[in-house]
């Protein structure tokens, strides 16, 4: 069936029952004209075929799978991927932890303008109401703790997002890369147009835990990232750029391109001493050109010695070494800045004491 309007969902490694919820309110719209693009961007094995068999059992929605497991969480490229496979004329960038109310799409038809983008309100559910709906599926008497703008849910013709060549691919992570869009697109000359019908709901989610990303976890997270990525769209709005992206975006790595890294052509391997790991990643990667190089850092033995902590305490003068945080927010930084756009796989151990960095620089 021929449509004008593709919704657009970004996913990796989410509750896939929260999926089966967002599709459920779909299926369930008195509206059929639309068609859903389901990008999973990278997830592990497993959470892969449990969320394809559920979009499977939906026949509205198509499963894509880009990327891969060692790529850094991005937001941007896995919508990206589906703005420029969408074959309709109008783009809803939609997430899986929103339920449409019956008259969603009807709504969003009647919206549709080739100048002009739109955002809505959306209601905030409680854990004990988000819970309540997995086992009945009911909207008739849904209440919220909090309504609010959306700046991710949005209505697009699809040539104005391509006009300014998608989300800005640099957002890695979490932050910014909705408003960002918005911006860039009204700044080409779209009108924005608020709707204040409440027809969408936010099931309930723990918040992003920010304040674990000064720590060391095995999901990579860098410090600051939420900051750096706000930065970067104030430069943005500063500047008035329309168009971040080079003329290749929405291209992405395969499942595929994995495998290329599993045969490294050179090995390195660094202890935690903050000399060796700067000096590398700042002098010696910058000067390569090509092959596949598998970086391995591991936790020295002697930063967590005593020894090393009384000198540190005294004043004395050591040796500097980096605690594993470090390494990984320093490696994150040059993946972020300078290799964002390459075959990389990037694994924090299990034991939090190893990161191994493998990349294609042919890629």
């Amino acid at each position: 069936m021929s449509t004008n309007l593709t919704i657009l969902f970004a996913y990796r490694n989410r509750d896939v029952s929260r999926v089966r919820l967002a599709l459920r309110s779909l299926e369930l719209q008195s509206n059929k004209n639309f068609e859903v693009i389901f990008v999973d961007y990278g997830s592990d094995d497993v959470e892969a075929r449990a969320v394809e068999n559920v979009i499977e059992t939906f026949d509205f929605a198509t499963y894509f799978y880009v990327g891969h497991r060692g790529l850094l969480w991005n937001k941007s490229k896995a919508l990206n991927y589906g703005i420029r496979i969408a074959a309709s004329d109008f783009i809803l960038t939609a997430d899986v932890d929103l339920l449409f109310t019956s008259n969603f799409i009807d709504t969003v038809i009647s919206l549709q303008q080739q100048n002009s983008f739109s955002l809505f309100k959306i209601g905030y559910l409680s854990q004990r109401v988000s819970n309540q709906l997995e086992k009945d599926f009911q909207f008739d008497t849904i209440s919220t703790t909090h309504i609010g703008d959306t700046f991710g849910i949005g209505l697009y013709p699809k040539s104005v997002i391509e006009h300014v060549r998608g989300y800005d691919e640099f957002f890695h992570f979490y932050g910014s890369e909705d408003v960002d869009l918005n911006s860039r697109v009204e700044l080409s000359g779209a009108t924005l147009h608020t709707c204040d019908k409440l027809m969408l709901y936010h099931q309930w989610h723990s918040r992003y835990p920010q304040r674990k990303d000064d720590r060391l976890t095995i999901q990579p997270r860098l410090t600051n990232i939420l900051r750096i990525n706000q930065r970067h769209f104030l430069e943005h709005q500063r500047l008035e750029v329309v168009k971040p992206n080079t003329k290749n975006w929405g291209s992405c790595l395969l499942k595929k391109d994995l495998e290329i890294l599993s045969h490294p052509n050179h090995k390195v391997k660094l202890n935690s001493i903050a000399s060796h790991v700067v000096h590398y990643f700042e002098e010696e990667l910058p000067r390569l050109k090509e092959g596949v190089y598998k970086i391995i850092i591991e936790e020295d033995p002697y930063y967590t010695t005593l020894k090393y902590s009384l000198k540190q305490w005294l004043g004395k003068q050591s040796q500097p070494y980096f605690s594993m945080k470090q390494v990984n927010d320093l490696v994150l930084s040059h993946i972020l800045f300078r290799y964002r756009d390459k075959n990389y796989s990037y694994v924090v151990s299990k034991d939090l004491k190893r990161i191994c960095f493998t990349i294609d620089l042919d890629s």
